[in-house]
């Protein structure tokens, strides 16, 4: 039976533990996933490598004790006052200055920017950055990266701090990267399915959606949501039809869309939105069900001081991801990155982080315990912390795409969604 979080008391007891909303906010699909990804088709070797072979800049981190880091917004304590409590006490811990800025609002929009220091590679005036799974693997397979220095990050060795579930290993979430050389996670993503509860009840006479088919039922009618990014709303889908989204074929991809493009014609699907989603999950309930990310409908009832809002993690299966860490081949100060990595596979670092109300899933063990014993609902939710059940049979990773199918399939889909995303 599918999991529902309807009655979930994190809500209520993370309200104690979180100032403001922690949600990340992007949006993932349309023009510009077809022109980057007919970029970096277009600059790649038919092998897959870049065609010019990059060397790591030299490494100043002894004599400028800086570093600076790029991340999405709603990711880091302190964000709404730019205190950065976390921040503030690894610079008094190292004598590195941090500076943090929140420049990634959409992995494509991101690496457009970047991406001619990336190709040259020259400083993009970050040390280190973090994005999605599926852009981190092209910036490795270009040899856009460096690769990492454990020394300086002991703490997220698998002997040490990081989550086995995370390692890179065949089968494990960052398998693009076996052996963690390239990238470090920094959260977990789980995308699923979202409902308004009162009004889902209304709707339907149902308490909640058990299946990605409830959302199409006549009763929803113009009141669903899907996401705009195409692994997560097609990778759910195709779950739901028992595909494996670690092996799909191109079929199975083009059998989904066509089902999604028939609840798109129909009009039962009423937009399809990157985190913009969630303003629509309202009281006067102008989207009642959806495809949604988990941690955005975490923060949105921490925002409103209520549990209105119920995540459902499918049997069929939910889509997971992570944003990583890497260092692009130009920056100067590799080691004080790698010193900031390592600062936060600390344990007690991450279980400040998720206290504090970011929302989304640490990949540092020892993280849930220490959660635990300051707010035990907050520890033990699954939307939080997956039981290791639920990371092998509910939490899913799409599979990496070539350029190829990238710009092919990217194409398809924002023909899809041309005008109602």
């Amino acid at each position: 039976m599918s999991k529902s979080f309807s009655e979930d008391p994190m809500f209520q007891q993370a309200l104690a533990f979180a100032k403001s909303p922690v949600t990340r906010r992007t949006v993932l699909a349309g023009a510009g996933a077809t022109s980057i990804a007919a970029f970096l088709a277009a600059c790649a070797k038919p092998g897959g490598s870049n065609t010019k072979t990059l060397t790591p800049a030299t490494d100043v981190s002894a004599t400028e004790k800086v570093v600076t880091w790029d991340n999405w917004p709603y990711y880091i304590d302190g964000e709404s006052d730019q205190s950065f409590p976390t921040i503030k006490a690894f610079e008094a811990q190292t004598g590195i200055k941090v500076t943090y800025n929140i420049n990634v609002d959409d992995n494509n929009s991101y690496f457009a920017r970047v991406k001619n220091q990336l190709m040259a590679g020259k400083d993009t005036g970050a040390d280190t950055m973090c994005l999605t799974d599926w852009m981190i693997a092209r910036l490795i397979d270009n040899g856009y990266v460096q690769a990492l220095d454990y020394t300086n990050i002991p703490n997220a060795l698998p002997t040490a701090n990081l989550d086995p579930a995370f390692d890179g290993a065949a089968g494990h979430f960052g398998d693009f990267d076996p052996g963690r050389k390239f990238s470090l996670p920094w959260k977990g993503i789980i995308a699923a399915i979202g409902y308004h509860k009162v009004n889902y009840k209304k709707l339907t006479g149902k308490d909640a959606p058990t299946s990605v088919a409830d959302l199409w039922a006549p009763e929803l009618k113009g009141k669903v949501e899907v996401l705009s990014e195409m692994r997560d709303t097609l990778g759910i889908m195709m779950m739901a039809d028992g595909i494996d989204i670690a092996k799909f074929t191109s079929d199975d991809f083009y059998n989904t869309l066509d089902k999604l493009k028939a609840q798109v014609v129909g009009k039962q699907i009423r937009n399809v939105k990157g985190n913009s989603y969630i303003d629509d999950f309202n009281d006067a309930g102008d989207a009642v069900a959806g495809i949604i990310w988990a941690g955005d409908l975490i923060g949105k009832n921490i925002e409103v001081g209520n549990d209105n809002l119920g995540v459902v993690l499918l049997d069929s299966g939910s889509t997971f991801a992570c944003d990583n860490f890497v260092i692009p081949m130009g920056s100067p100060h590799a080691a004080n990155a790698e010193k900031i990595m390592n600062y936060y596979f600390e344990p007690a670092v991450a279980a400040k982080l998720a206290l504090a109300g970011v929302n989304y899933v640490p990949p540092v063990k020892g993280t849930k315990e220490l959660v635990i014993s300051q707010n035990p609902s907050l520890g033990n939710n699954e939307l939080m912390f997956p039981s290791a059940d639920t990371y092998k049979n509910k939490l899913h990773n799409f599979r990496p795409l070539t350029p190829k199918e990238d710009n092919e399939f990217s194409t398809a889909w924002s023909d899809v969604i041309s005008g109602v995303a």
